[in-house]
């Protein structure tokens, strides 16, 4: 029974150790769930720490990048005064892209066999005394082998050489194309940079788009225009896309809201976004203005004339619209005055005479100065021209009463109440008409001059005498040609609105109906004809070798020293593209007369008339050229004043040459002599100015 009983308590021992120790752990398992619990409390609450953190720099992050926009904005003209927009067109000459010849493996020739790499080794010992048979047995093998091994090692040298010699010629062939081309392309910059120096239209607009496409706006900027370059005037005429409201942040702040976890936005007010866009909009025009005066370092821009279109959709009818914002004209000496790092835009504008919309928010559009269909004709759609040719009205060749009653047709289909008209002194029109919308309208004094010439500052000073004696509110120059700068600086500031030939046809069509045109007739003068060239000039002036010279005057003698009977004098009448409009315009002794009678050559007496006043105006130079064996020429060139000028032009090899140049400029004609010429002759002279010779 003793032994049962300590058994018992034995077992009751163990059950209590059991018991104590299934609590210990527990214990120890609470313990561990309660470390737990507070461990993943404390990293949950850092997780929210950190992400809270995130938040908020994530919404730093976004109010510094609003303040960057809105700082971007504000900043857009300070900011592109820093920038020198001149363009060095050597930039667009491409490098050769070939990389260095790079043979690879047959580049490099493997190395001959070694003999003593087939040769046994000496016998030494015993060996020399018992084994001298074997071991020569083993030198003749050895040489058969080395035999074999250089003849093979032969063969592949000669592949080897094959193989760099194609390689070379590959690598040559590859270089030399990549040269060519590279000299064509090369070539192309040069032509155009001497297009560009003698002020070519579509030169001088190709360079001004390349500095408009090296300039950067803040995001969201579109970067589309259009220019037209009319060197008549040395005027620029710009239609420029500006950016919509969208661009100006409407909101002033965003703020983490940690309770909702979300972002908030403030509201900038409404009055301070469209200031802000009609900032921004007076930026982009005076920056684009002064960027293009800037990279301008010939001088071929004068005055610039910017629209500042939107390309949106109209609120009231869900049509595309395009309203003009911002219109302005200004000249290169006006602008040069003011310090755009201190000015304010809006008052800039203002001080400049620009139209600005009076709300641009709501996208008021204003009158362009300048239609930019209105420059010239020929950047409007192409249209049938010699379908309807004989059908269009000739400017110049009606009568003054049926001139008179065109234009007395198109100011009454504008909207004006004719009430007198006659004839002028000078062959066009004076009219006095009527506005009659109240408050804006009045008395109109419109004069129209059928002029094929640039008309001078003169008549501009006339009609405003005229605007003055008759009371009128308003003035309207009306010309078949063009104006001068000077002309158009009187007329500043001014009621008198200056409108040219593209323009006149433009209205016309537009509001007349009347698709005219502007051809001078056989024999046409201006008012007021210069006298013919005098018998005797005075002394001519040297022009030496790319020298110019303006002419004052509209008819020209240019007479011809050749240095053999067998050289003959001949002219190109060129197009602004410095190519024939037809094979016509290739004056020489078998058609020594031009299509238009301006030109006119008399090849015995090596002399050659040009009447300035008769050309076409789609001609825009006339090459003075002679053809025959190498040899000294001189060139006589007497305006009707008598005022003279020399070119000398010595060929060595060349059997056509070029002496001299006439080509327009800033609505006058210069002289410039030229003195190179073609060694492949007439052929040279007719590829480069699409002459075609059957």
């Amino acid at each position: 029974m003793a032994a049962v009983a300590q058994m018992q308590r034995e077992a009751e021992r163990a059950e209590a150790a059991r018991r104590r120790a299934d609590a210990s752990a527990h214990r120890e398992a609470a313990r561990a769930q309660a470390a737990y619990e507070r461990a993943r409390a404390a990293d949950e609450k850092e997780r929210k720490r950190l992400y809270s953190e995130s938040r908020a720099a994530e919404v730093a992050a976004m109010n510094e990048d609003l303040a960057q926009r809105l700082e971007e904005l504000d900043s857009i003209l300070v900011s592109g005064l820093l920038t020198d927009t001149r363009f060095d067109l050597d930039r667009l000459k491409e490098k050769p892209d070939v990389a260095p010849f790079n043979p690879g493996p047959a580049g490099h020739p493997e190395a001959p066999p070694r003999p003593e790499a087939f040769l046994p080794p000496p016998p030494s010992g015993l060996s020399r005394l018992v084994g001298g048979a074997r071991h020569e047995e083993q030198v003749r093998q050895g040489q058969l082998n080395y035999q074999r091994a250089c003849a093979e090692h032969a063969q592949r040298e000669q592949a080897r050489q094959a193989t760099l010699g194609r390689l070379q010629q590959e690598h040559a062939r590859r270089t030399a194309e990549a040269d060519e081309r590279i000299r064509r392309q090369h070539a192309e910059v040069e032509t155009m940079k001497r297009e560009l120096a003698a002020g070519r239209p579509d030169a001088v607009v190709a360079y001004l788009d390349l500095v408009s496409n090296t300039v950067f706006y803040p995001d969201g900027f579109p970067a589309q225009w259009r220019m037209a370059y009319v060197p008549e005037s040395a005027r620029l005429v710009v239609e420029y896309e500006l950016p919509g409201i969208d661009v100006v942040p409407t909101v002033k702040a965003h703020r983490y809201v940690k309770t909702s976890d979300s972002v908030t936005e403030t509201k900038r007010p409404a009055s301070q976004v469209k200031a802000q866009y009609t900032s921004v909009v007076s930026q982009v025009a005076l920056r684009v203005v002064r960027d293009l005066f800037e990279s301008d370092a010939a001088g071929h821009v004068s005055t610039i004339v910017f629209n500042g279109m939107v390309s949106t959709v109209g609120a009231a009818t869900g049509r595309p619209v395009r309203p003009c914002l911002l219109t302005l004209r200004t000249t290169k000496e006006t602008f040069a005055e003011l310090d755009l790092a201190r000015v304010d835009p809006a008052a800039c504008l203002k001080h400049l005479g620009a139209g600005v919309s009076r709300n641009t928010a709501e996208l008021a559009p204003v009158r362009p100065v300048l239609e930019f269909s209105m420059v010239d004709p020929r950047f409007v759609e192409e249209t049938d021209i010699l379908g309807d040719l004989d059908e269009r009205p000739n400017l110049l060749g009606m009568t003054p009463t049926e001139f008179e009653g065109l234009i007395q047709n198109l100011f009454t289909r504008m909207g004006l109440e004719s009430r007198q008209t006659r004839p002028s002194r000078d062959g066009g029109v004076d009219c006095v008409a009527y506005d009659p919308r109240p408050i804006m309208g009045g008395k109109v004094v419109i004069q129209a001059k059928r002029y094929r010439n640039t008309v001078g500052v003169s008549a501009v000073r006339d009609l405003y005498g005229t605007l003055q004696n008759e009371g009128a509110s308003k003035g309207i120059l009306v010309t078949t040609s063009g104006y001068g700068q000077a002309s158009f600086d009187f007329a500043k500031n001014k009621p008198i609105e200056l409108l040219d030939g593209a323009n006149l046809l433009y209205l016309l069509k537009e509001h007349a109906g009347v698709d005219a045109r502007i051809e001078a007739p056989d024999g046409w003068r201006d008012p007021a004809p210069d006298s013919a060239v005098p018998d005797r000039a005075a002394p001519a002036s040297p022009l030496p070798a790319g020298g110019n010279v303006q002419l004052s005057a509209s008819s020209l003698l240019c007479t011809f020293a050749l240095p053999s009977p067998d050289h003959d004098p001949c002219a190109l009448l060129l197009g602004a593209d410095r190519k024939v409009r037809s094979d016509a315009d290739f004056v020489f002794y078998n058609q020594p007369v031009s299509s238009d009678g301006a030109v006119d050559l008399d090849t015995a007496a090596g002399r050659l008339r040009v009447d300035l006043a008769r050309l076409a105006t789609d001609v825009s130079v006339i090459l003075l050229v002679t053809s025959g064996r190498p040899g000294a020429v001189r060139l006589t060139v007497t305006e009707q004043d008598g005022a003279a000028h020399a070119v000398a032009a010595d060929s060595t090899t060349e059997t056509v040459m070029i002496c001299a140049e006439l080509y327009r400029r800033q609505g006058g004609w210069r002289l410039r002599a030229v003195g190179q010429g073609y060694v492949d002759g007439l052929a040279g002279l007719a590829r480069d100015h699409g002459v075609v010779i059957e």
